[in-house]
């Protein structure tokens, strides 16, 4: 039971059990979920996969074991000029996050000769648009945010706020399941963590992601647009593209722009970061009321503290057993996007992910 809850002050909390019980079963309803939905429309099918799969769970977990809603979730609001800093620090972020992405895409290449092909969105028009920002912006981001920077982050609390924001990010970067975006994922995933830490609301993961998840979508859209003109204008398109006709001077220069482009940015980046740093430092001068706690006991018994101590910082097995279901269930589809990239159709393992519905 001490696993499950960590009493402070009469105050019920979820712990290292609960986290991984939940990331485990999110696992496997987002693997299997999706099949029971009776949803053709894939926005569709997501946003209220998202609802049922990750939010609603949590809600009634919560609700009827009569945690503290608001201090697992992080309810609190923080100041207006922080949510402002967000956007910007995560738009500026972005490219960051691109570039090793693309330094892994580029590892991925040379050790298979091939890359996993990239899931389009289908954004046809304006009202599509909507929707994608509706479902992948705002449903994702609350929904997501919720389980993560909520109830996991809280059950992890006792490994300390570096070790919790590192497995929660980790396991966050997992759950999204694409071998060649993990490295991106769960850097987002520690910067959304360390949003959350320093306001202590998780409504600034929530801007955060919702701004990621929407400027990928708004990049999509317009990529899309620009491709229809390009078609119709009869210019060649990438894929067909011969870029040795390229002359090497301009070849140069647009490395050279988006390098100066990739500093800006980064500039930009550390420039906010500060910033947050310094809008955020109030919430860190006075005591937190764990830290009063841990005071007292010091005070009272030293022992006792030192027993704290540890307790506080111990992953039971219980706590480990419960997060490996789902830790397993994605090195499986890890291990069918590698067979992929092998082009390996057939075999013992290849049969098995077959029949587990995991390639």
């Amino acid at each position: 039971m001490d696993n499950i809850e960590q009493p402070i002050t009469n105050k019920k909390y979820p712990g290292p059990v609960a986290a991984g019980l939940f990331f485990s079963l999110t696992t496997v309803f987002l693997s299997y979920g999706g099949n029971i939905l009776p949803f053709k429309n894939n926005y569709l099918k997501s946003g209220v996969g998202e609802v049922l799969f990750v939010l609603l769970p949590v809600l009634v977990f919560l609700l009827i074991g009569k945690y503290n809603l608001k201090d697992t979730l992080k309810l609190r609001k923080t100041k207006p000029i922080n949510y402002v800093i967000l956007v910007f620090l995560t738009i500026f972020g972005l490219p960051v996050a691109g570039v090793l992405n693309a330094v892994v895409v580029l590892l991925i290449k040379l050790i298979f000769g091939r890359n996993l092909p990239v899931p389009q969105m289908a954004i046809p028009d304006l009202p599509t648009l909507l929707i994608a920002l509706l479902v992948i912006g705002v449903s994702a981001a609350v929904c997501e945010e919720t389980l993560f920077r909520g109830l996991i982050s809280k059950g992890y609390e006792r490994m300390g706020a570096v070790g919790s924001i590192i497995l929660t990010s980790v396991l966050f970067g997992i759950l999204h399941r694409d071998l060649q975006k993990i490295v991106s994922t769960v850097l987002l995933g520690v910067l959304f963590g360390f949003m959350v830490y320093r306001t202590k609301s998780i409504y600034a993961g929530m801007i955060a992601h919702f701004t990621n998840n929407s400027v990928a979508v708004l990049l999509t859209y317009s990529s899309a647009k620009m491709l229809e003109r390009m078609n119709d204008m009869g210019i060649e398109q990438m894929e067909t593209f011969d870029f040795s006709k390229i002359p090497t001077a301009s070849l140069v220069i647009v490395a050279v722009f988006y390098g100066i482009l990739f500093i800006g940015c980064l500039g930009g980046f550390i420039g906010l970061f500060y910033a947050f740093m310094k809008t955020t430092e109030e919430n860190f001068k006075a005591s937190s009321h764990l830290s009063q706690l841990l005071n007292n006991t010091a005070e009272q018994s030293p022992v006792g503290l030192t027993a704290h101590l540890e307790k506080k910082s111990r992953f039971s097995v219980a706590a480990l057993i419960s997060v490996l279901p789902g830790i397993l269930l994605i090195f499986l589809v890890f291990v069918g996007q590698i067979l992929e990239l092998m082009n390996i159709k057939s075999g013992l393992i290849f049969s098995f992910l077959k029949t587990l519905g995991l390639n």
